[in-house]
């Protein structure tokens, strides 16, 4: 007795949705199909990062900013945000988190060549880290790159440098 739009109707079809309302969990959106709330619990799954995607206009920062505030008030959770317009710093400090800026001038630096215990894929460190400064050396070189002999030479200062940092030396920068 009442007319059905197909997708209306698809909506009441087993398997046609799949909605996700775990115990515990939080607010997560809404499903396109079915209207009901998304609730995961993001500690049950085996990668529990996340990513909020949309066009320009759709509400993606309002959104966040009220989830941030959410998970900080009732997870244990770290959070991480980068955030190259400045965008977060205010609520982050408001809920009593660190901000880092990263900038030329800044207190707060990263350095290229710094190189911790298990660094690497198992294989011998030196040779991912140099690498890793060939890979550096070869975007700051665009559009042209680096030769062959400039390749050798890299690969032969960063062999040196580490080689006195292992016999105690000081941690190398770029």
């Amino acid at each position: 007795l009442r007319t059905l739009t197909t997708e209306s109707l698809a909506v009441l079809m087993p398997f046609r949705v799949q909605e996700i309302q775990d115990d515990g969990g939080i607010y997560c959106g809404e499903n396109a199909i079915s209207h009901n709330l998304i609730l995961c619990n993001k500690a049950n799954l085996l990668n529990p990062n996340s990513f909020i995607l949309g066009v320009p206009g759709s509400g993606k920062s309002f959104f966040v900013k009220g989830w941030l505030e959410f998970l900080a008030m009732a997870t244990q959770d770290d959070i991480l945000i980068c955030d190259p317009e400045n965008e977060y710093a205010a609520l982050v400090s408001v809920l009593g988190g660190e901000v880092i800026r990263i900038a030329a001038g800044s207190d707060h630096f990263i350095n290229a060549m710094d190189m911790v215990e298990g660094y690497g894929d198992g294989s011998d460190p030196v040779v991912d880290k140099s690498e890793f400064i060939l890979s550096l050396f070869e975007q700051l070189a665009k559009p042209h790159g680096i030769g062959a002999k400039e390749k050798s030479i890299v690969d032969r200062c960063t062999e040196a440098v580490y080689r006195d940092y292992q016999n105690g030396g000081r941690v190398p920068t770029l």
